[in-house]
């Protein structure tokens, strides 16, 4: 007992001290909004199946769900495939209802934080937009 709370301790110890530059890190995890595509067309994102068609919106609420609980969105968004044969048509469809998602989200965004689009701010709130939710302007998947 008191020698594996003693490498429990000994293993905490080691990723609160790390060796290189500095000796306490702050540790983020980089939340990524994680989309499945299946040799069989079907799409989730974390658990749940979500329709070709309903994908854009599915991300719209998602992103956004997820600032209005925590103030903060996804990181990034990341699509994969599990069969490299899935045809190209059916990747760039999925792509278009990503970037749809996203300018749903960005739009829900700027109207609430500043009652205007996006296209209607000053090119400085723009930039803070772009520095403070990059996965709104991400465009490699």
């Amino acid at each position: 007992m008191l020698r594996s709370g003693f490498l429990f301790m000994l293993c905490l110890t080691c990723l609160i001290f790390q060796t290189d530059a500095s000796p306490i890190r702050e540790f983020k995890a980089e939340k990524i909004l994680l989309i499945t595509l299946r040799e069989t067309g079907l799409i989730t994102v974390g658990n749940d199946r979500v329709g070709s068609d309903e994908l854009a919106r599915y991300i719209q609420e998602r992103l956004f769900k997820s600032y209005m609980g925590t103030g903060l969105m996804h990181h990034k968004i990341k699509l994969v495939k599990t069969d490299p044969h899935i045809p190209d048509l059916v990747t760039d469809a999925v792509i278009n209802e990503i970037k749809e998602g996203q300018k749903r989200a960005l739009t829900e965004l700027c109207l609430q934080k500043h009652r205007k689009l996006y296209e209607n701010l000053s090119s400085k709130q723009q930039e803070k937009l772009k520095k403070q939710f990059p996965v709104l302007f991400q465009t490699s998947y």
